[in-house]
């Protein structure tokens, strides 16, 4: 697997190299891709701000020990490279933006991007969905995909068209080469377009400094019997001797054991492979398949090139997710249901028999997924200045995409039955993303920064990076429709200086999409008044929106539309018609094109009043917020449809209170999130749908060989002659919060962090965090849902067809705390060398709450408690500094 991991590295390279620079880029401008210092005196940097500025990809003033020492009042004054066209600091921008410096990722010693920005962001939580992987929630989104986010590498959207949305990258590991974390809470369509609904991470990657090459070694265990090894270097060279060029190479590699095989437990009542119909599992829990957090190999490998005033940065990323751990062991793979041959086996200790409590488990190996992401991108940048300061950056690129699943090599599976033994690869499909757009930044006009510009992309959908797009590698039967969008954007942004005390930022971008273009595309406007009423003391009013199209799996055919010739089915049919269906398999009906294409995106829109508040000489800052938010035209998942479906609202708030605290010695940050549905009324959300009726189901042949099966109608009595139909009432808001109408599904209602950085000598510094997690309602009121009486009547239309409903007892995590806490110590006995020691998860033996899975909202009378399973973790890291 190395061998193979570092030839598709080497062959990637090579490629990059000679892309011609036609193939270009859409990257925000670099021009604030880089944190300015400000660890120079205040009147030294007004002084600055009035000199012609130099390059910015040449800055070389931003170091881990300045950001240590930078007061809170000089981070407030610390340009930021996210959420504007213009160039703003902390203090004078129009967002709620959090910042997790170098010296924070190596203090936190984060395994991951997600667990890093659950650490510093306040609100953020990530859980894992065993069918997608990692899923993000903040700002009341946790949708089923990561679609309504946006993932960028240095200013450049990673998000992906065809279906998944920000799915690079969350697990990857491997940070070393990440100078900074940059994090807007809140819609940002304005600037990033579609998707950016709850919010974007801005990943900026570490450039030159001076020439140097640092390699870094992590080894960590769970227990002693299971391993975790991760390896990175970083290289900066500067080029013919010159200060304005110079190149930086990074890679890395990853692969960990994960928890153990069938050591980790799951709690509550799961959904499939789970049967319905039998009790709970046991109150202590069950093993899992395979080993959560295990991977065969990550990688990542950069190539950062910089001339005066032009950047070219690439980037190859594979990432490899185990779904296994995820999912309930099944002892008997080599089984097919009830087998009096089935010897009895060891489960979790004891021995078991086929036709007890785990005889019922039968996945078909749908506990053996597992989700691979390769991601290539390309970034290509130019600065032209122009008179009196002003700038125009011109920027595009191209970007390839690889999405997969495959199945895990997991004991006791080389023997499977028969007709369960599956191809190797499930479903594969990818993209290839064109663009290129330009930015004119107007500075010289006094009080006045404006910016406009343009930006085109072309996303051409289907194929991955090897030219497959097929489902169980049967190349007739596609995943997602081979497809080409093209959206056009352009866009103005500009910050006026009503007086010293008052600022008013305005912006407006209008984006026409292939998809979009019947509505005559989407306006996405930003208004925000920014008050400074002194210098310790700022007050803003923001009102911002923002769009998501949505992605290419909703609004063409996908692998549920066609059959296995290419073909989209015009009757209802099963999901796989070459397998016998089994009483529980779901029927999917028909959908045409034109219906699909009536999809509208989904919008998001904010109305927030924060401020900034900096005290006790300049050492403590205070940020509250609240903000009232609205999600209205909802893309959501609906199960008896089988597709996605476009309705429904549901308005939340959202209060925060981040505290920080700062000397050169210390460093606490303590922040608190609360959010909730309000405002929101379920019962008058309901859509209605005729569905045909079916009883049982049919068999033909084809080709006189092959057995499909085709669901059997019942036929109607009104109508002889004619199928009977039902009115199917759905309600996507039902599926995605709570169904009372108060709650978010999947996100905590209260979300605690605190942590604390000490640099106890100047040779050692330790962390801690503590992240607290409240408030989980989950399907509360739907397992408590009395069928005998009317107590919710958003429930009354399960009171015939859901028996279990009350049956079973609740894990009740609404009223338990999901506490997670870490600690480091980073040691650094001479310039060039840290040495580190983490441990994760401390408390996993005394709460089992530490890893939340996603809570399925397709088919809330199926799952209804969230469970979880981990173990704590130690790590020791290694990294030299090597002088050139």
């Amino acid at each position: 697997m190395a061998a193979k991991n570092l030839y598709c590295l080497i062959k990637f390279v090579l490629i990059l190299f000679f892309i011609q620079t036609s193939d270009l880029i859409a990257q925000k401008p670099s021009s604030k891709d880089t944190l300015q210092s400000s660890s120079e005196k205040k009147s030294a940097d007004r002084k600055q701000k009035s000199k012609k500025r130099e390059p910015v990809f040449n800055d070389t003033s931003t170091t881990n020990k300045n950001l240590w020492n930078l007061s809170l009042d000089e981070l407030m004054d610390t340009k930021v490279a996210s959420g504007s066209f213009l160039e703003l600091d902390m203090r004078n921008s129009a967002f709620s933006l959090s910042i997790i410096s170098r010296e924070e990722i190596e203090l936190s010693g984060a395994r991951h991007l997600s667990e890093l920005l659950e650490v510093y962001v306040p609100g953020f939580q990530y859980m894992y969905s065993k069918w997608y992987g990692i899923i993000w929630g903040m700002r009341g989104v946790a949708a089923d995909r990561n679609s309504k986010f946006i993932f960028l590498i240095n200013g450049r959207k990673m998000n992906t068209e065809a279906r998944d949305g920000a799915n690079m990258e969350l697990d990857l590991g491997m940070l070393g080469d990440i100078e900074r974390v940059e994090v807007i809470r809140g819609p940002s369509g304005l600037i990033y377009g579609s998707g950016a609904i709850s919010g974007i991470i801005n990943m900026v990657t570490r450039k030159y400094k001076r020439d140097e090459f640092i390699a870094s070694t992590t080894q960590g265990t769970w227990s002693g019997d299971t391993y975790f090894h991760q390896y990175e270097a970083w290289l900066g060279k500067s080029l013919l001797g010159k200060k304005d060029a110079s190149i930086v190479i990074s890679g890395g590699y990853r692969v960990s054991d994960g928890i153990g095989q069938e050591r980790a437990r799951l709690y509550g009542r799961p959904s499939f492979p789970y049967p319905q119909f039998l009790d709970n599992p046991p109150p202590d829990g069950v093993p899992a398949s395979g080993s959560p957090w295990s991977t065969p190999g990550n990688a990542r490998f950069s190539v950062d090139f910089n001339y005066k005033r032009f950047r070219f940065y690439s980037r190859y990323t594979h990432q490899v997710t185990n779904a296994s751990g995820f999912f309930i062991v099944d002892p008997w793979p080599d089984f097919i249901g009830i087998d009096s041959l089935a010897p009895d086996r060891i489960v979790d200790g004891k021995f078991e028999n086929i036709n007890g409590w785990y005889g019922n488990i039968e996945p078909g190996n749908v506990n053996r997924r597992q989700y691979v992401v390769n991601n290539v991108t390309n970034q290509l940048t130019y600065t032209i200045p122009t008179k009196h300061d002003n700038t125009v950056t011109l920027y595009g690129g191209l970007d390839l995409n690889t999405d997969r699943i495959q199945l895990e090599e997991l004991k006791g599976y080389t023997s499977l039955a028969p007709s369960e033994r599956h191809v190797s690869i499930l479903e594969t499909f990818g993209e290839r993303r064109y663009s290129l757009g330009g930015l004119y930044l107007m500075k010289n006009v006094p009080r006045l920064q404006w910016a406009t510009g343009y930006e085109f992309r072309l996303f051409d959908i289907g194929k991955d990076m090897s030219g497959r797009n097929s489902r169980y590698e049967i190349k007739s039967h596609p995943v997602v429709s081979n497809v080409v969008y093209i959206n056009n954007a352009i866009f103005s942004e500009g910050k006026y200086n009503l007086t010293e005390k008052v600022d008013v930022l305005a912006g407006l971008r209008y984006d026409i999409h292939t998809r979009t273009a019947f509505i005559g595309g989407v306006l996405t406007p930003k208004v925000a008044l920014i008050l400074k009423p002194d210098k310790q003391n700022v007050i803003k009013v923001i009102y911002q929106t923002s769009a998501n199209n949505g992605s290419a799996d909703n609004y063409e055919f996908n692998r549920n539309s066609f059959n296995d010739y290419g073909q989209p089915y015009t009757t209802y049919h099963y999901e796989r018609p070459f397998m016998r269906p089994t009483p529980g398999t779901p029927i999917i009906p028909p959908v045409s094109i034109e219906e699909l294409h009536k999809l509208k995106p989904e919008r998001s829109a904010s109305f927030e009043i924060t401020s900034m508040h900096t005290l006790g000489d300049d050492r403590i800052n205070i940020k509250p917020s609240v903000s009232y938010n609205t999600v209205r035209d909802l893309l959501l998942w609906n199960q008896k449809l089988f597709r996605i479906v476009n309705a429904g609202y549901y308005h939340f708030v959202n209060l925060e209170l981040d505290f920080a605290y700062k000397t050169n010695k210390v460093s606490i940050g303590a922040n608190h999130v609360y959010s909730r549905v309000v405002r929101t009324n379920v019962m008058e959300q309901y859509k209605y749908f005729d569905l045909a009726v079916f009883e049982g189901f049919d068999s033909v042949t084809t080709d006189g060989k092959l057995y499909q099966y085709v669901p059997k109608p019942i036929e109607s009595q009104a109508n002889p002659g004619t199928d009977s139909v039902k009115q199917n009432a759905i309600n996507a808001v039902r599926d995605q919060i709570t169904v009372d109408g108060k709650n978010f599904l999947n996100l905590n209602t209260n979300i605690t962090k605190l942590y604390l950085n000490y640099k106890a000598a100047s040779w050692i510094s330790i962390h801690t965090d503590f992240r607290i997690f409240w408030g989980l309602t989950g399907r509360k009121d739907v397992h408590q849902f009395d069928t005998t009486k009317v107590n919710n009547p958003n429930l009354n239309d399960y009171s015939k067809d859901y028996a279990f409903n009350n049956k079973f007892p609740f894990l009740g995590i609404e009223d338990r705390l999901m506490i997670k806490w870490d600690v480091g110590i980073n040691i650094r006995p001479g310039k060039n060398i840290l040495i580190a020691f983490y441990g994760y998860d401390l408390l996993a033996w005394v709460n089992k709450l530490q890893t939340l899975r996603w809570q399925q909202s397709a088919d809330i009378k199926e799952q209804t408690d969230l469970y979880s399973v981990d173990y704590s973790f130690f790590s020791f890291r290694l990294d030299y500094k090597f002088g050139l």
